[in-house]
């Protein structure tokens, strides 16, 4: 790695880490995050008494094994169950906490970080399901070890969030000179700090060995929509293009260790426009998501978005030849990008169906 780009990635980091005007420390605890509804809410909540018990459990959506390349979102019932998850939702008088954390985590476990933040927002009347939750968001723990104190085992996967935003759809302009940070993270004998950096230029995760024995953790940073990674690197080297996790050993010898992930345009520029610009649906538009090659999973997600949206969905190999009288909404998800626009209708769709009730309800309910 030559010394320009060292100083470049190195002067990036230093100018997020100086923007903490925009921070605050909930309760004066462990945890800073950008002030605002999230902060709000975790003043009210005792992150040391989460609730035991909840089903978070969701196939991965992505990853290196066969199982989690989506292979069990070709079957119905994780599909079904999201389903049934929102549309209750969206019929409730109120949030209910235990449906709103499994919406939560999906959306984690899917990248939809903006969605995740609404959800957990969504649990307020429930500081314990809150206090069981936060974790998935920093520093990033897997949903299987939700509810369950500190400390966590070594060799964890942590996967922290993007810093919680208001009345937007994640954006790099809007989240630029943002953070996160929990400063009493706790994995097998040690004692580490955790913090996440977003930059105009890229983002970094930062870990600082603050007490304790050695450890070993992984570490992958957060997805920022509408944006694409040049190069990832951990400890100022860089990593094979087909890695974004690093593995690092943090001790009193080696106490400071970093990731970061360089931003570059993306080729193709992919709306995600609010919720609250989209036409109302008509039930007479057909939804064509158009993939070149069979996908069992896209079967069951066409299904699903027009099981929850009221519309006939499909997938076709191409654009269909003949739009009839009234064009259909397609959604081409072939490319370098398909997955992250698929992951955005997904959210759409999700969010479409829960505001005709959360506006009804009031902004509280959001």
């Amino acid at each position: 790695m030559g010394p320009v780009a060292l100083a470049r990635i190195a002067g990036s980091l230093v100018l997020a880490l100086g923007q903490d005007d925009r921070l605050v420390r909930p309760r004066d605890g462990d945890v800073l995050l950008p002030a605002g509804a999230v902060a709000e809410l975790l003043e009210r909540v005792d992150l040391a008494s989460p609730r035991a018990g909840l089903d978070l459990r969701w196939p991965r959506w992505s990853g290196d094994d066969a199982e989690s390349q989506g292979a069990c979102w070709s079957d119905a019932a994780p599909w079904e169950r999201w389903v049934e998850l929102v549309r209750a939702e969206a019929t409730a008088t109120a949030p209910d906490p235990t449906r709103r954390a499994a919406l939560a985590t999906l959306a984690r476990e899917q990248g939809r970080d903006h969605d995740a933040w609404r959800h957990l927002r969504a649990c307020a009347s429930d500081p314990s399901t809150v206090a069981a939750l936060f974790p998935l968001f920093l520093p990033g723990i897997p949903a299987e070890l939700a509810g369950r104190p500190a400390p966590w085992p070594a060799g964890i996967l942590l996967r922290p969030a993007l810093p919680p935003l208001e009345g937007t759809r994640s954006s790099l302009r809007a989240l630029a000179g943002l953070a996160l940070e929990h400063g009493d993270v706790r994995v097998g004998g040690a004692r580490f700090s955790l913090r996440v950096d977003v930059d105009s230029d890229g983002l970094g995760v930062t870990l600082n060995h603050r007490s304790g024995e050695a450890v070993d953790v992984r570490v992958e940073p957060p997805a920022l929509p509408g944006v694409e990674i040049d190069t990832y690197f951990a400890d100022w080297e860089k990593l094979a293009p087909t890695e974004q996790a690093a593995r690092f050993q943090l001790s009193a010898d080696a106490p400071e260790h970093s990731l970061w992930a360089s931003f570059q345009p993306p080729e193709a520029r992919w709306p995600a426009p609010p919720i609250d610009t989209i036409a109302p649906l008509q039930h007479e538009r057909v939804l064509v998501l158009v993939r070149n090659h069979a996908d069992a999973r896209l079967e069951r997600c066409a299904v699903a978005l027009g099981t929850l949206l009221g519309v006939t969905a499909r997938v076709e190999r191409s654009a269909p030849a003949d739009a009839g009288w009234l064009e259909p909404w397609l959604v081409e998800l072939d490319g370098p990008r398909a997955e992250a626009k698929l992951v955005t209708v997904i959210g759409l769709a999700e969010g479409l169906v829960l505001a005709r009730s959360a506006w009804e309800r009031g902004p509280d309910s959001r």
